[in-house]
């Protein structure tokens, strides 16, 4: 797509509109087929007309808004961030937290992240993080705590690359020319039919996580436990060289079904869990959860378990290794892909109501605490009750749900960026600058904190949804005309096109943005 070779800036290469804005996560600069170069640009900036460029982001202020660069130009392009929708970037994968009180926590405002529990004040709970130090986090902005079992390995953390990762051909007809799975900026994307599997290790009880994008028609097949890294053709499955046993999630956009899969035994399907609504998303984030003990296998989506599965025949899956097929329906991408061993215990969502004057605090027993938390004393958390202050060692805490504000998260859309880490997090601020140093920023939730650059992956810029009239923003998918993206949303059409000044409803691209008004 981009020529590589150095001349005159060529802006109808590197400048793309045809292809719109998700398929610009799914393709990366190629030549005849060959992988990108190491010395070519991994960022992409994104904009509200569809538009994509390459580069790498050089600097940003509040000022002068992002500076970009790309190797055909000799100096930095500037773009205001009105015009901004996104920028991809080349993230790292996470360095280790020293060990701690390791908690998972959830904002009000749905973000999250991964630190140590290190204290509390009057107004803060305060957390060691790998990506910004330590982190003051105030408490009427936490949704929940929710402290981690101690002594759990976390077995893998990536994709930085498909080094040790085995791609196999789809050979079936009806799914068309088989293609690979292929890296860049810190995730594995498919368009074409492909697989992709690595021998992770899974332990006896395992918790995989990771985050999906797709565009059109999601058709995925996860084989986990499997000892098999080819794929194998179910409905010929006992003409496959030998395999072991293993179960297989089948994800699509309407549902969820669990198979076991063993050779010289009948395929018989576990159980299937309708999706409401997810045909209308482009993005989730997935957990599986399995247990070999228990027989057990869960899918959970955004937090929610959707379904749990009992095997009484017994644990099928013999080997150690997870394999993904993509059925070539549609352009899928899945980053931030967590392996680690898995006590058995299912989160919870928050049940506290936001707005409440006391915390919340749940136990592993299923008991309950309210009151005040008021300090953390040799991994105990003290918690002051009518009846009194008691000790709780953070072991036998299943989340802590403080008192939260509802709008104590509020920024202006003209300043606000959404940030996704290399470890799944996510977190919402005021973005005030960025250097190769480090990236400044500030939030009403822990004030003013540095990041790391290389612990981004991707920012979502806000300012543009700060029209009055706008009530949000589609992304067009395969098979969508004006008038079905008017049913989804519920806008009228002529009130889109007014929106929308420069659309042609003739030619909506994959991926294309369209601003909804509201009603």
């Amino acid at each position: 797509m981009t020529d590589n070779t150095p001349q005159r800036y060529p802006w109808n290469r590197v400048w793309q509109s045809a292809a719109g804005l998700f398929l610009a996560l799914i393709v990366w600069p190629l030549t005849l087929g060959q992988a990108e170069t190491k010395d070519a640009p991994q960022s992409t900036i994104h904009f509200t007309n569809g538009d994509w460029l390459r580069g790498d982001l050089a600097a940003f202020d509040q000022a002068n808004g992002v500076s970009w660069q790309h190797p055909d130009t000799e100096g930095a392009m500037q773009f205001n961030i009105s015009r901004v929708t996104e920028v991809t970037l080349d993230g790292q994968a996470p360095s280790k937290v020293s060990p701690g009180n390791l908690c998972e926590v959830m904002l009000i405002n749905g973000d999250h992240f991964r630190g140590n529990l290190t204290g509390t004040t009057e107004q803060h709970y305060l957390l060691d993080t790998w990506h910004a130090g330590k982190l003051q986090i105030a408490r009427k902005t936490v949704r929940k705590i929710a402290p981690l079992p101690k002594g759990l390995k976390s077995i893998f953390q990536g994709p930085e690359n498909d080094d040790g990762w085995t791609h196999g051909k789809i050979t079936n007809e009806t799914i068309g020319e088989s293609g690979n799975w292929r890296y860049h900026n810190g995730g594995f994307h498919a368009k074409p039919a492909a697989s992709i599997a690595k021998d992770l290790k899974l332990p006896n009880r395992s918790r995989i996580s990771f985050d999906l994008e797709w565009n059109g028609s999601l058709h995925l097949a996860f084989a986990l436990y499997t000892d098999a890294l080819h794929p194998i053709s179910l409905s010929t499955k006992e003409d496959e060289p030998d395999f072991g046993g293993f179960y297989s999630i089948q994800l699509n956009s309407y549902s969820v079904n669990l198979l076991p899969v063993k050779k010289h035994e009948p395929l018989t399907y576990l159980g299937q869990a309708t999706l409401p609504g997810f045909r209308n998303q482009t993005n989730s984030r997935i957990e599986f959860f399995a247990s070999k003990p228990e027989q057990m296998i869960a899918v959970s989506i955004n937090g929610k378990v959707i379904r749990k599965w009992t095997d009484s025949d017994g644990f099928v899956g013999e080997g150690t290794g997870v394999r993904i097929v993509h059925q070539g329906r549609g352009a899928v991408r899945i980053a931030n892909l967590r392996v680690e061993e898995w006590d058995g215990r299912f989160q919870e969502p928050p049940t506290h109501p936001i707005g409440a004057q006391n915390d919340l605090v749940k136990l592993i027993n299923n008991d309950r605490m309210e009151g005040y938390v008021t300090r953390i004393i040799d991994d105990k958390l003290q918690v002051k009750t009518p009846e009194g202050e008691f000790p709780v060692p953070l072991d036998r805490v299943k989340q802590i749900e403080p008192a939260a504000a509802k709008t104590s998260l509020d920024m202006p859309l003209t300043k606000r960026v959404i940030a996704h880490l290399s470890d799944g997090s996510q977190l919402t601020f005021v973005l005030d600058r960025w250097t190769k140093d480090g990236v400044e920023a500030s939030s009403p939730s822990f004030g003013k904190a540095t990041f790391q650059p290389s612990a981004i992956m991707r920012m979502e810029f806000q300012a543009h949804l700060a029209s009055a009239d706008l009530k949000t923003i589609y992304r067009v998918q395969q098979g969508d005309t004006i008038n079905s993206i008017a049913r989804k949303r519920g806008a009228s059409i002529q009130a889109i096109l007014k929106a929308n000044p420069s659309l042609k409803p003739g030619q909506l691209r994959i991926g294309q943005q369209v601003l909804i008004p509201k009603k």
